[in-house]
C-alpha cells in the first residue's frame, strides 16, 4: 500500500466517524446501519465538494457575487440532507428530498440561463443516473426520470412566460466543464469506494459472533454489560448483576452512565473516548451512587474492551464491573495508619528539636563556667582532683553539645528546614582539615589515616561545611570501630561532573542482618546494653540526609571482620542542592522560633564541633 493509499484509508476512517456522531443511536442490522453512515459521509462529503465544484461552473454564466451565493446554496442543499438523516434515520425520505431539491435547483439554474436554450439543461438527465445508483432499484431510476421530466416541463413553461434569462455566450464552456468536473467526481467516488468482495462475511465480524456468545458472560464475575457506540447498554449479564441490580438500581440504556457519581463520569466518558480513538482496553475506578443503603458509594473497578469491525471502526464496548469497597476501605484503613505514623515522627522531630533547644541554655553556661574554673581566674586549686573533675565537666559538656548540635541537625533535615549553601571551594582543603582533625586522635588509637586525592579533583561546588561534616563523621565512624594496627583510607575523584567519596576501613564490620537498617536514626550495628562502642547512631543517619540535601547517593558495603566501605556520589557543580523533597503529614512548630537565614553566613558556623560530634556519633 502506498502513501497515498494510507492516506485516503485515514481520510475515509475520519470521514466514517464523523458521520457516526452526526447520528444517532437506532436499532438496526449492520448493513442497513452501514448504508446510513455511507449516506451521512456522502452528504458530509458533497457539503465540502459542492461548493468547489460550483464556482467555476457558475463563473461561465454569472458575476462573481453571483457565483458565490450560487455556492453556498449548493453547499446548504447535503447539510440539510445530512440534518434530514439525522433526524428521521430514513434513506428513502432523505433520497427523495434530496431528488427534488436538485432538481428544482437545476430547473432554477436552467431558467436563469436561457430556459429550454441554458446550457446546463442537458445535466437534468443526470437525476435519473444518480438515483438509480443511490436506491439501486428500478422504482429509484423512475423517480429520477419523473423528477427530470418534471423540471423540465417546468423551465418550458418558464420560456412560454417570459421568465427565462439569456442564454450565456460561453454555453458550450458551461456544459462542457459541468459534465467534465461530474464526470472527474463520480470516479473517484467509485474509485475511494470499496469493492463488495472485500468485505467479509456477517458471520466473522466480530458484532455477530460476540451477539451469539452473550450467553457465556454470565459465567464472568461482576456485572458485565454491553455498550453501543453511545455508551448506552444494550445487554447485561455477569454472576453478580443481581446483586448490583438490588444495591444500586437498573443499568440498561442509560442506567449505567446515570448511576455514576457525577464527579467520576468525566473519567469514565474519557475511557469510552480513548477506546473509539483506536485502543482496545481501558481500566477505571468509578463510585456508583447508593441510595437507600448503609454506604453512600460502591466503589467499583471497571474494565473496558472495545468492539471494532474488520475495519477498525468502533462499534461499542465490553465492560466488567467488579466491587473494591473492601479494598478501599482496606487502603483507607492504610493510608490512616501511615498518617498517624507520620504525625508521631513529625511530633518527635517537634519534641527533639524543642528539648534540644533548651539543652543548649544550659550546657553554655555549664561550658563556660567550667572552662573560668578550669582557667583559675578566680584562684587557684588547692587540689589536683578539683582540676581533674572540672577538666571532666567540662569535657562531659562538649560531649553533650555536640551531641544536642547533631539532634538539631536530624530535627531541621527531617522537618524540611535543612538548607546548603554552595559554594566553589577546593576539596583537597576539605580533606586537610579533616585529616588535621582527627589525625591525632587515629594515632591515639593505633591506626593509620592516608587520604588520595585523584588526578583532576580539584575546585567543586557544594556546601563546604556540610562536607566537612560528612567527611568527619565517616572517618570518625571508622577510627572508633578500627582496632589497632587497622588502616583508613579518604579517597577523593571527581569523574564526568561527579564528586566521589570513598572512606574504607578494616574494622570489626558491620553484619548482613543490620546493614540494612544502618544509617536510620539511632541505630548501631551493636544495640542493647552489652554494646562496646560509645555513641548515638546519629552520625551515619546526619550523613545520609546531608548527602541527599545535595542530591546525591548513600552506599555502605561491609563485611564482618574485615572492614567496611562507604560511597558518597554527588553533582561536583551544586545542580542537585536542595532538591530533595521532604514529605511531612503535620507541620512542625519550631520552639524557639526559626529566624530567617541570612543568604550568606559564615563557613564554619556548623563545624565548630564537628569533631566532638563524630566521637559521640
Amino acid at each position: 500500500m502506498t502513501k497515498l493509499d494510507d492516506l485516503i484509508d485515514k481520510m475515509r476512517l475520519a470521514g466514517r466517524q464523523t458521520a457516526q456522531s452526526w447520528l444517532g443511536p437506532a436499532a438496526l442490522e449492520a448493513d442497513a446501519e452501514d448504508r446510513r453512515v455511507g449516506a451521512m459521509t456522502a452528504c458530509l462529503s458533497s457539503a465540502i465538494l459542492a461548493p468547489m465544484l460550483a464556482v467555476p461552473v457558475l463563473l461561465t454564466a454569472f458575476s462573481w457575487p453571483q457565483a458565490i451565493a450560487g455556492a453556498l446554496v449548493a453547499a446548504a442543499m447535503p447539510i440539510a440532507a445530512a440534518g434530514v438523516l439525522s433526524s428521521t434515520s430514513s434513506l428513502r425520505i432523505t433520497g427523495r428530498i434530496s431528488l427534488a431539491a436538485a432538481a428544482a435547483a437545476l430547473a432554477t439554474l436552467a431558467v436563469l440561463t436561457g430556459g429550454l436554450a441554458s446550457p446546463f439543461l442537458p445535466l437534468l438527465a443526470l437525476l435519473p443516473l444518480e438515483a438509480a445508483i443511490y436506491s439501486s432499484r428500478p422504482s429509484g431510476l423512475a423517480l429520477g426520470a419523473a423528477a427530470a421530466c418534471l423540471a423540465l416541463a417546468l423551465v418550458a413553461v418558464a420560456g412560454q412566460t417570459g421568465l427565462a434569462g439569456a442564454a450565456p455566450a460561453s454555453g458550450f464552456l458551461a456544459t462542457g466543464l459541468s459534465l467534465g468536473l461530474y464526470a472527474l467526481v463520480r470516479g473517484l467516488a467509485f474509485a475511494l469506494a470499496r469493492p463488495a468482495a472485500a468485505k467479509p462475511a456477517p458471520v466473522a465480524s466480530v458484532e455477530t459472533v460476540l451477539v451469539q456468545d452473550l450467553a457465556i458472560l454470565d459465567m464472568f464475575p461482576g456485572l458485565v454489560t454491553r455498550h453501543n457506540s453511545r455508551g448506552d447498554v444494550t445487554h447485561v449479564a455477569g454472576a453478580d448483576q443481581t446483586d448490583f441490580i438490588i444495591r444500586i438500581g437498573g443499568f440498561s440504556g442509560k442506567g449505567y452512565v446515570n448511576h455514576i457519581h457525577v464527579a467520576d463520569r468525566i473519567g469514565f466518558l474519557d475511557a469510552i473516548d480513548c477506546l473509539r480513538r483506536g485502543e482496545r482496553r481501558q481500566q477505571v475506578e468509578l463510585r456508583f451512587d447508593c441510595v437507600g443503603q448503609e454506604s453512600q458509594f460502591v466503589h467499583v473497578a471497571v474494565s473496558l474492551q472495545a468492539e471494532q469491525d474488520a475495519d477498525g471502526n468502533f462499534l461499542g464496548f465490553i465492560a466488567q464491573t467488579r466491587d473494591i469497597s473492601a479494598e478501599i476501605a482496606d487502603r483507607l484503613h492504610a493510608d490512616e495508619i501511615v498518617e498517624v505514623a507520620e504525625t508521631a515522627n513529625a511530633a518527635k522531630t517537634c519534641f527533639l528539636a524543642a528539648v534540644s533547644h533548651e539543652l543548649r541554655t544550659p550546657l553554655n553556661a555549664i561550658l563556660g563556667f567550667s572552662d573560668i574554673l578550669a582557667r583559675e581566674y578566680f584562684g587557684t586549686f588547692n587540689d589536683e582532683r578539683q582540676r581533674e573533675y572540672v577538666a571532666l565537666i567540662h569535657q562531659s559538656g562538649e560531649h553533650l553539645l555536640s551531641l544536642v548540635n547533631t539532634m538539631l541537625d536530624m530535627s531541621k533535615i527531617d522537618s524540611g528546614r535543612y538548607e546548603v549553601f554552595v559554594e566553589p571551594f577546593q576539596i583537597g582543603e576539605v580533606v586537610d582539615s579533616c585529616d588535621a582533625m582527627l589525625r591525632l586522635q587515629a594515632t591515639n588509637r593505633g591506626v593509620t589515616l592516608t587520604r588520595r586525592l585523584a588526578r583532576g579533583a580539584g575546585e567543586v561546588i557544594a556546601d563546604k561545611g556540610a562536607m566537612q561534616q560528612i567527611l568527619i563523621n565517616l572517618v570518625g565512624n571508622s577510627i572508633k570501630f578500627t582496632e589497632a594496627g587497622g588502616v583508613i583510607n579518604v579517597d577523593v575523584a571527581v569523574n564526568d561532573e561527579r564528586l566521589t567519596l570513598v572512606v574504607s576501613d578494616t574494622g570489626i564490620g558491620i553484619p548482613a542482618d543490620k546493614l540494612a537498617r544502618i544509617g536510620e536514626p539511632f541505630v548501631q550495628a551493636q544495640d542493647g546494653l552489652g554494646r562496646h562502642y560509645e555513641g548515638t547512631g546519629l552520625g551515619l543517619s546526619l550523613v545520609k540526609g546531608l548527602v541527599a540535601l545535595h542530591g546525591g547517593t548513600f552506599a555502605i558495603a561491609s563485611t564482618e571482620g574485615e572492614g567496611t566501605v562507604v560511597t558518597i556520589d554527588l553533582p561536583a557543580d551544586g545542580s542537585g542542592a536542595n532538591r530533595t523533597p521532604v514529605e511531612t503529614t503535620a507541620v512542625a512548630v519550631a520552639f524557639p522560633p526559626v529566624l530567617p537565614r541570612p543568604a550568606i553566613r559564615n563557613a564554619q558556623y556548623r563545624n565548630e564541633d564537628h569533631v566532638e560530634t563524630a566521637r559521640s556519633a
